[in-house]
This record gives structure tokens, sequence and C-alpha cells, in this order.
């Protein structure tokens, strides 16, 4: 009876074994699974954040620049505004995909505020000739630039830094803090 009783149980701490083993295994792959997906999500949204901005401050340079064409209106606003061409094209793109694929609320309110920013700076430019948009529309850009990367950085889970940066020269010196101009090659 005792031999029967050891086979009975060794067959079974085998059996329990081999069921936790394989309970165990599956829990890992599910995880290392769930840590990849969140891995590629992650650098998805990256990329496209990424290529938003870049879209972003194309179509501001666009409406910036000499070549630009005034609209006196048109599905992007009823106002005369500069055309963004292919480049705000690109910006709608992108911010239709952010919001399929933002995990915040706060991502999704600070790329349309970069696009209202840069929808502004556009009817702006309609009214000023290159060189001469007030600074504030510009500046705008700017602010909701640098906050939606801020936001994008917080939902992506990356460190926060310093998002100002110098957008001058800094001021040059004096005469008495001035450099002496080096010498011309003969």
């Amino acid at each position: 009876m005792t031999e029967v009783v050891l086979a009975f149980l060794s067959v079974t701490g085998a059996l329990v074994g081999v069921m936790l083993g394989s309970l165990l295994n599956a829990r890992m792959q599910r995880a290392s699974w769930e840590h990849q997906e969140s891995t590629m999500s992650i650098r998805d949204r990256r990329a496209t954040y990424a290529a938003f901005v870049a879209a972003c401050r194309e179509w501001r340079a666009t409406v910036l620049g000499p070549e630009v064409a005034i609209l006196p209106a048109s599905s992007v606003s009823r106002q005369p505004h500069a055309d963004g061409g292919q480049a705000r094209v690109q910006v709608v793109r992108y911010r239709a995909e952010i919001g399929l694929i933002a995990h915040t609320t706060a991502t999704l309110q600070a790329a349309a505020a970069l696009m209202l920013a840069v929808g502004r700076l556009s009817e702006a430019r309609a009214g000023h000739e290159v060189g001469e948009v007030p600074e504030p529309f510009i500046e705008a850009c700017r602010d909701a630039e640098r906050e939606f990367n801020r936001v994008a950085r917080a939902e992506l889970r990356s460190p926060e830094i310093h998002l100002r940066t110098p957008t001058g020269l800094p001021p040059e010196a004096g005469p008495e803090g001035a450099r002496e101009a080096p010498p011309r090659p003969s």
C-alpha cells in the first residue's frame, strides 16, 4: 500500500509541478507581451507627435515665407489667410492621428491649441508683409509648441526637461564691452 501511495504522490507532484511551471511561464509571457506592446505604443506615439510638431513648423514657415498665396477664404478659415498648402494638410492628418492614438485629453487639447495658433498666424500673415507679422502671433506658436511637447512628454513618461530655448541672439555688447575685430589678412 505504501508503494501505491508513493507512486500516486510522485505522479501528482510531477503533474502539479508541470501545471505550476506552465502557469508561471504563461504569466511571464503575458507580462513580456504587455511590455513589448507598451514599448511599441510609446515609440509609435512619439513618432507621430514628432511628425506633428515638424509639420506645424513647416506650416508656420510656409505662411511666413515670401512666396505664400493669400486666400480670401477657404475651408481653413473664413478670414483672409496665408495658404499653408501641403504643410497644413500634413498638420490636419497628424492631428487626426493624434485623436486616435493619444492616451490623455491634455495631449489632444495641446495638439488642437498648437494647430489653432498656427492657423491664427496664417490669418495674421494675410494682413502683413513678409517679416512684419507681429511677434505675439509667432510667440503664441512657440508657446503652444512648447506646451504640446511638455504634455506629450508627460504622456509618454519621458523625464521632464526645461523646454524654453533662446529664440534670438544675445544682445551685442556696448562700446566698452565690444571686442576688436580680428585683423584682415593682407
